[in-house]
């Protein structure tokens, strides 16, 4: 096979991680990255795997899958090419685990240095960080790279002995965290994301919610990821029913309200039905549902955390808000105009002790 459709392939096949919007066509993408919206060549430096993961395209078990793998000068030379085209800024490497982690860590490091050294590349990159590799590893991916990310996968250890044999998330994904966030510390700009699938063993909203909670306090993840099971065929989980994706939505709405608007688990507390966000609503109004007692706020009085409570505000509004207040007092819906989702947040404040919405 010829290294460019090799490349290609190995890019299609990246996809199934799913945490961008995916072009097959060219196999480039767009992700999230500190510098905003970035194409980027996700790409696997093998698709072999050791590993047998009851979930995964690329376990070791399942014959349908196409197994390549392509060496570090390769796959940084076929890099160039695209960026030097203009089609990519940044790349996000992932792999199957063959041999050993930290062999496949290795090649993965290399590829990067390769990037840095040989081609002087100073752009993006993200280096998923193999399970159980040594700590030595991880700190050197950390050197090479913008992002690194090791996946918790999953809410609970028993959870992931039952789904994915052989790792652990107390023994060795969130010690691997924890190094990562002391060793990002250092260097400026530099970040680290994690991700976990949705409805692959039974977990409830809640559940996870409380891992978001925990790892954005603890570890100042720039992001957490969620992915919503879908079944592969050629898995022990081919006949399961795919997740709905809009719960996993619905959880990347309550993430932000975790991360970046002040909301705390026990916010969403009464939010819950059996454990599990509510699908026909977003997660920030759903609790304000749940605290009509607190609504409507006076948009003169309330403060910038108080307005980030408000459904429909977000950031932006808040500061467009108060930086209003602060040239006049705001008295009708004209001092309004040009707020985005005016008319979701007319509905739990007032302007000037004047209710203009249609009742909570």
């Amino acid at each position: 096979m010829e290294e460019k459709q090799k490349i290609r392939l190995l890019s299609r096949l990246a996809s199934f991680e799913r945490d961008g919007d995916v072009n097959l066509e060219d196999c480039i993408y767009m992700a999230s990255t500190p510098k905003g919206k970035v194409p980027i060549l996700k790409v696997m430096q093998t698709t072999m795997c050791d590993k047998n993961c009851l979930y995964c395209t690329f376990r070791r078990d399942r014959d349908e899958t196409p197994r390549l793998y392509i060496s570090p000068d390769q796959l940084a030379r076929s890099f160039m090419e695209l960026y030097r085209r203009g089609r990519v800024k940044g790349l996000f490497l992932s792999s199957g685990i063959f041999g050993h982690p930290e062999f496949t860590m290795e090649k993965m490091i290399d590829t990067v240095k390769i990037l840095r050294e040989k081609y002087h590349f100073n752009g993006y990159v993200h280096l998923k960080i193999m399970p159980g590799v040594s700590l030595q590893t991880v700190e050197e991916a950390v050197k090479v790279a913008d992002r690194v990310s090791i996946n918790i996968e999953t809410s609970k250890e028993e959870r992931l002995k039952r789904i994915a044999k052989g790792k652990s998330i107390l023994q060795d994904i969130l010690p691997k965290i924890e190094a990562v966030d002391k060793l990002i510390r250092e260097y400026k700009g530099k970040s680290q994301i994690t991700q976990m699938m949705v409805g692959v063993d039974g977990e409830k909203d809640e559940e996870i919610l409380k891992v978001v909670s925990f790892l954005h306090r603890k570890y100042r993840l720039s992001r957490i990821y969620f992915s919503a099971f879908f079944p592969i065929k050629g898995t022990p989980l081919e006949n399961k029913q795919p997740e709905n994706p809009l719960r996993e939505h619905r959880l990347y709405q309550a993430e932000f309200l975790i991360k970046d608007y002040g909301f705390s688990l026990e916010d969403f507390s009464k939010v819950f039905v059996d454990g599990n966000l509510p699908l026909n609503t977003d997660p920030k109004e759903a609790w304000a549902l749940t605290n009509r007692e607190l609504f409507p706020v006076e948009i003169n009085k309330a403060d910038y955390h108080l307005l980030l409570r408000v459904p429909g505000i977000g950031k932006r509004s808040a500061e467009e808000i108060i930086s209003r207040r602060k040239v006049k007092r705001l008295s009708s819906l004209e001092d309004l105009k040009g707020i985005r989702n005016l008319k979701k947040i007319l509905k739990y404040i007032t302007i000037d002790g004047r209710y203009y919405g249609k009742g909570l």
